[in-house]
């Protein structure tokens, strides 16, 4: 067997019953023509589809793909810090097993972390989403990277990179969290004086759930961990603006129109969610729980 080169990228992916999309993935990943050795590491959190059988068979037909089990522990933070670990290179990508990286996305991480140690890129939400789920959520997760209370800017986990020693001084990924672990880990990163820079080349198709019922759980389950992560900043010295809680809830009697039809149906709910998501952080951070 040919020894593979060092790569000089390594794609993580952290995966849990990922039948139903990694196909997509690793197709775009792999389709792509950067000129480098790299390499993609799927980290799977202990799968009971067909997960691991797929990543197998792309790992036979292209050695730069391999599967590292991860399901001693469950949590996306400690299958993102397994890839870590397991990642040849030192310089390391992250996206999700339900998104779709756009062309020339490997290209465009891996050139941008020869110069930088922390990078993220744009996520578009048109191509794998309905009309009516992109239009209820909006399109501002696609101008930039994320903001956290105009404090600090963050990568989403889905389209990060990051230099692997920097992310291991720093202590990775907190386990204890399974949403807002990539915003804490910027934050930290923040702090150390690690600068996020920008790549609008790295592009990644982000899905978003598709029924009424799952984007009520999305919403609450990223809305739980935020006074968490606010009380963690607090706690570091950093001021926050106030948050105008209240505004919120007024919005959602004043908009009780969008109920109407299914994209505001799909935005109102998402709201609810975030505010009964709020509720439950605020009384878990209370007794020091994360998110």
């Amino acid at each position: 067997m040919t020894e593979q080169p060092v790569p000089e990228l390594s794609v993580v992916i952290p995966a849990l019953d990922a039948a139903a999309t990694i196909d997509a993935q690793l197709e775009a990943l792999l389709a792509d023509d950067w000129d480098r050795p790299w390499e993609i590491v799927v980290v799977d959190n202990g799968s009971r589809d067909a997960t691991r059988a797929i990543v197998d068979r792309y790992a036979t037909r292209d050695a730069r793909v391999r599967r590292v089990d991860a399901s001693d522990r469950s949590g996306v933070s400690h299958t993102r810090n397994v890839g870590l670990g397991a990642a040849r290179a030192e310089s390391v990508a992250m996206c999700d097993a339900d998104d779709v990286v756009a062309d020339g996305w490997v290209r465009a991480m891996g050139t941008a972390l020869r110069e930088h140690e922390f990078v993220t890129g744009p996520l578009d939400v048109d191509r794998l989403n309905p009309g009516w789920v992109a239009d209820s959520r909006g399109r501002a997760i696609g101008a930039g990277p994320g903001d956290f209370h105009g404090v600090f800017p963050f990568a989403h986990s889905c389209n990060l990179g990051v230099r692997k020693a920097v992310a291991v001084a720093c202590g990775g990924f907190d386990e204890r969290l399974d949403t807002g672990e990539d915003i804490e880990l910027s934050f930290r990163l923040w702090r150390a004086d690690v600068a996020l820079t920008y790549v609008p080349a790295a592009l990644v198709h982000y899905r978003y759930r598709t029924s009424i019922g799952e984007l009520w759980d999305q919403s609450r389950a990223h809305a739980r961990v935020a006074p968490w992560l606010e009380h963690q900043v607090r706690d570091a010295g950093v001021a926050l603006p106030a948050d105008g809680e209240w505004r919120r809830w007024l919005w959602l009697g004043r908009h009780c129109g969008l109920l109407a039809t299914r994209s505001g149906r799909a935005h109102w709910v998402s709201v609810a969610g975030g505010r009964v998501g709020r509720l439950e952080g605020r009384w878990r951070a209370r007794r020091g729980t994360a998110g």
